[in-house]
């Protein structure tokens, strides 16, 4: 079995910084770029919970970027989210090329509200760009009682045809949570090829090689160096790719947008898309206490095969 390396790390270069304060460096920073103060909340809230969950590549590490793309005006720091179409049990916004997250956080809770009031939402988010960890919304739904899911349809493809070293589909990433009775919901959270791109980039910046078997580089050949990587392999295969394939179905052609074989570099013409679905188990039927017996199970099975 071959095991998935975790984000890399080191003790001597690593700085811990206190959750709230990291916060509000981060609004005060999105508030200086002309976002207002409660979408820069919003956007600072998302980042530094995925660097509580340890994914960091998706949390203030990537700050630069966005602080990049709103100087560049790839985002629109003034950024309104509009509806365009809803009913009852599902709704599109236009997230306006603002931030991803804001966007995102505003579908995922439209989506909730839905499934509270008629047992499932789904929302759809056009016009909109990268929204970092997608089990930071998907946990949205979790913490209100619901199983959440969402998917995004991101950029140009960087990531190969099964079977081909040429890029075909996005890394596009996706994301389940389902809540329990006691302790941590159940969460699913992962890319559709072998890695994030974020996570390549982590592996670049301790100055690691890739594990064999991720990445290509510009001529198609396999690369273990970060810097070389162009290209992608999907995740188990087959599997990764149509994955990668059906989310970027329901985040871009859903809501008229572009399948990522067509898209471009340019963020500021294409961005991203979302998708937000959210199930309020309690209409379907009451939460059963045996899912919780069920992970406890799972876990003491992982416990006994590692000692031995």
């Amino acid at each position: 079995m071959t095991a998935t390396p975790d984000f890399p790390h080191d003790s001597q270069r690593d700085v811990v910084v206190s959750a709230d304060g990291l916060r509000q460096l981060l609004v005060e920073m999105f508030v200086r770029k002309g976002m207002f103060a409660v979408d820069a909340e919003i956007g600072a809230t998302r980042l530094v919970e995925a660097d509580l969950r340890g994914i960091h590549s998706h949390g203030s590490r990537a700050m630069w970027r966005y602080l990049e793309a709103l100087d560049a005006g790839d985002v629109d720091p003034r950024a309104e989210v509009l509806t365009e179409r809803e009913t009852a049990a599902m709704a599109v916004l236009n997230g306006g090329m603002g931030l991803g997250h804001v966007a995102a956080t505003k579908g995922m809770q439209l989506a909730i509200r839905k499934a509270t009031e008629v047992g499932t939402g789904t929302v759809a988010v056009k016009r909109s760009q990268h929204f970092g960890a997608a089990s930071v919304y998907s946990l949205m739904a979790a913490d209100a009682g619901m199983i959440g899911y969402c998917t995004t349809n991101t950029g140009p493809p960087t990531v190969a045809a099964y079977g081909s070293s040429a890029p075909a589909v996005a890394n596009n990433a996706f994301a389940w949570a389902v809540p329990t009775r006691s302790g941590p919901p159940f969460v699913l959270d992962m890319a559709c090829a072998v890695s994030s791109w974020g996570k390549v980039e982590s592996f670049k910046m301790y100055g690691r090689e890739l594990p064999a078997g991720w990445a290509l580089d510009k001529n198609g050949e396999p690369t273990t160096d970060a810097n070389a990587a162009k290209t992608l392999l999907p995740a188990s295969g087959a599997r990764g790719y149509g994955l990668a394939f059906l989310s970027s179905v329901l985040a871009g052609p859903l809501v008229g947008a572009r399948m990522p074989i067509h898209k471009t570099w340019s963020f500021a013409a294409d961005g991203s898309e979302h998708f937000f679905y959210a199930i309020d188990v309690r209409q379907f039927h009451p939460a059963e206490q045996g899912l919780d017996v069920v992970i406890q199970r799972c876990r003491s099975r992982q416990v006994r095969r590692r000692c031995g």
